[in-house]
C-alpha cells in the first residue's frame, strides 16, 4: 500500500487522522500518520493488514446486501448512524471500526441508488 492508497482507505472509512492513528495504528501518533500519508515513511504491515481486512469486510457486506436486493428481500432502506453511540444503541457488541465499515457500506449503497438511508 502506498501513501495515496492509505489516504484513500482512511477517507473510504470516514476516519479522521486522529481516529486512524488511534484505532488503526493503535498508538495515537497523529504526526506519524501524516508522514505515512505524505509518503515520508514506510507504512507498517499491520496498518496495511487492518485496512485490507476492513476492505474485505466492506466488500462482503456490500455483496450480501446487493444479493438480498436482487432477490427482493428487504425494504432497501439502511440505517445511518451519525454517532458511535447511536450505532451502539442498536449494535451493542459493535466496536468503533465496525461502525466505520457499516457507515462506509451504507454510503456506498446509497451512492449507487440501491439503498435509502434512514
Amino acid at each position: 500500500m502506498n501513501h495515496l492508497e492509505l489516504l484513500a482507505m482512511r477517507q473510504l472509512f470516514l476516519l479522521s487522522v486522529d481516529e486512524a492513528a488511534y484505532y488503526i495504528a493503535e498508538d495515537g501518533n497523529n504526526e506519524q500518520w501524516v508522514m505515512w500519508e505524505r509518503g515520508e515513511r514506510e507504512i507498517p504491515l499491520p496498518i496495511v493488514e487492518k485496512f485490507e481486512s476492513m476492505k474485505k469486510e466492506r466488500r462482503q457486506r456490500i455483496s450480501a446486501i446487493i444479493e438480498k436486493i436482487n432477490n427482493r428481500i428487504g425494504n432497501n432502506t439502511m440505517r445511518s448512524f451519525s454517532s458511535f453511540n447511536d450505532f451502539l444503541a442498536v449494535y451493542t457488541d459493535g466496536d468503533f471500526l465496525e461502525w466505520k465499515v457499516y457507515q462506509s457500506v451504507a454510503n456506498e449503497l446509497y451512492s449507487r441508488d440501491l439503498e435509502r438511508l434512514c
